[in-house]
């Protein structure tokens, strides 16, 4: 309502002129009918004044003030009966009185006005940086036409910079404030950009790049780029951003503003997770990818209640005598409604999550309880489970490990886990203390996907790892011409060396298995062999097999 009558405020004004002389006449006549000012109808001319005051502010409200201490004063008499006319003195006190009325008023109004002004303000700007923000934006967006040729070929960028948060913890909340008036300044400042910077977040800016070609949308974000690169100053600091973009193309009438804004956060999202300095929202980024993913995370709890989820077995070949020494533990998620869900759709987002905890639990608890099985059967092998990065950082993870082992009373040594190199690198002393622990309770711990993460070749004299994991990207195409194949050499020779075993995963080809032979690597493990297979087929496939790998 307060926003409409702000709207239709000239409107009111001009209609209100007629209205508060029509009143200001009614209230004449009444006073005069009435017998004159001596009677108490005169104080109705305050409604008048009070409410010229409420439209007009204090400057009008005074006015009319005025002008009703002169309808009221030598124009109308004390007693029309006998025509006794006012004191000059009567009358000019009642006008000031009149004055004051519409001044008050006008001035309470005004105050309130004011409010209203600022609080409309704020919810269209950034109280700290001034910008316009989020809902500027979106209102911007929603009234540009999009038949308009110039704003079809315009596009929307959200610029992020993805290391406030440690920027905060050294220097404190102030520097965000800081940056992103300078980030703001830049782009405004960049020549022939014409941009205007609306704050959408703490961190974050978006900004309208209009009547851009799709090449010449990337000379601009390299020219912008250019500018992200040189240092912020803070007080007497100089400090360096990292700033990451992610833009679409505002050219569909059937988009609202707020679906335009999410695709640039999600290519915004793509760039940073890609570390790159900007990304273009596509199709395959689209949201309901993301909903689709968050929805399975969300029933991740239900699997593990209703034994959703099961463990594949891939064997692990001794290449010196081919027989079977463990297997990896592989997840497979059989949804009721979807069907087979890869572990690559679910697995690498719940490693951002706290699911993760609990599936890798529910892992180790179901291979520990597949060992028993086994060792009932007559078959003893160990199981490899995959860890992740977070599983290492939680506080409990060695003793829920360790407790697993005692539920189960199984030997640490048929244990296998599997570490990716990352995962060394967050907090190297307290990974060391509970890959000790765990060491110590005979567990085996292997480095996984060797050669394709950090450089940690300085950390494996201090990790109490036992094996390297080649990664299959260097295995599958192994020959005597690939590229991989002084890789894989020398992966061998290196961890013989530092006293460790390697196994060798993603071997497809005879020709491979037989290279891994040479090299004098121990363990080999692919589809050359076997794929993975549930712990039924696994058994059929062991025992048809007497334990042993024949390469033919």
């Amino acid at each position: 309502m307060l926003t409409w009558v702000q709207q239709q405020q000239r409107q009111i004004r001009l209609l209100a002129i007629p209205l508060l002389l029509l009143l200001m006449t009614a209230v004449y006549t009444l006073v005069y009918l009435t017998g004159g000012v001596k009677y108490v109808y005169a104080h109705s001319m305050y409604l008048v004044i009070l409410l010229g005051g409420f439209i007009y502010g204090a400057p009008i409200g005074a006015l009319v003030g005025a002008m009703a201490g002169l309808v009221l004063g030598p124009l109308m008499p004390i007693d029309v009966s006998t025509g006794e006319t006012q004191k000059t003195i009567n009358w000019l006190y009642r006008s000031g009185f009149f004055i004051l009325a519409g001044l008050f008023c006008g001035t309470a109004r005004d105050c309130v006005q004011r409010y209203l002004d600022h609080i409309q303000w704020l919810m269209h700007h950034d109280g700290s940086s001034e910008l316009p923000n989020r809902q500027a934006l979106l209102s911007h967006l929603n009234a540009s036409s999009y038949s308009n040729q110039d704003f079809r070929r315009s596009y929307l960028a959200v610029i992020s910079v993805e290391n406030m948060l440690e920027m905060e913890t050294a220097y404190g909340l102030g520097i965000s404030d800081e940056i992103i008036q300078q980030l703001s300044y830049r782009l405004q400042t960049l020549k022939d950009m014409e941009t205007k910077p609306y704050r959408i977040n703490s961190h974050q800016l978006a900004i309208i790049l209009t009547s851009t070609s799709a090449c010449n949308i990337e000379k601009r974000l390299t020219r912008m780029g250019e500018e992200f690169n040189l240092p912020f100053r803070f007080d007497t600091l100089l400090i360096h951003a990292d700033i990451s973009t992610g833009y679409t193309l505002l050219a569909s009438q059937n988009e609202s503003a707020e679906t335009c804004l999410r695709q640039a956060e999600i290519a915004l999202r793509r760039a940073a997770e890609r570390a790159q300095p900007w990304a273009r929202f596509s199709p395959e980024l689209d949201i309901t990818h993301n909903q689709d993913t968050l929805e399975l995370l969300a029933e991740l709890n239900t699997a593990l209640a209703s034994n959703q989820l099961s463990l594949h077995y891939q064997p692990k070949i001794c290449l010196l005598s081919n027989s079977v020494l463990g297997v990896e533990a592989l997840m497979r998620w059989q949804h009721p409604e979807r069907g087979p869900i890869p572990p690559g759709k679910f697995i690498p987002r719940a490693e951002h999550s706290t699911l993760i905890d609990q599936l890798t639990a529910w892992a180790i608890d179901s291979a520990l309880a597949q060992i028993t099985q086994w060792q009932s059967m007559g078959i003893q092998l160990s199981v490899a489970v995959n860890i992740s990065t977070r599983n290492l950082l939680a506080p409990d993870f060695a003793d829920t490990v360790l407790a697993l082992l005692e539920k189960h009373q199984v030997d640490g040594a048929l244990l296998e886990l599997e570490i990716t190199e990352g995962a060394f690198m967050l907090d190297l002393d307290r990974t060391v203390r509970e890959l000790t622990r765990l060491s110590n309770a005979n567990i085996t711990l292997s480095i996984d996907d060797f050669g394709t993460g950090y450089s940690s070749l300085q950390y494996l004299d201090a990790l109490p790892v036992s094996v390297i994991k080649v990664d299959q990207s260097f295995v599958k195409s192994l020959s005597k011409t690939s590229g991989s194949y002084h890789i894989v050499k020398a992966a061998v020779d290196m961890a013989h060396n530092l006293g460790m075993q390697v196994v060798a995963e993603g071997v497809e080809t005879k020709t491979a298995y037989a290279l891994l032979s040479d090299f004098g690597c121990d363990i080999a493990q692919g589809y050359f062999i076997a794929r993975p297979m549930p712990a039924d087929q696994f058994n059929s496939w062991y025992q048809d097999n007497n334990g042993r790998f024949r390469p033919e």
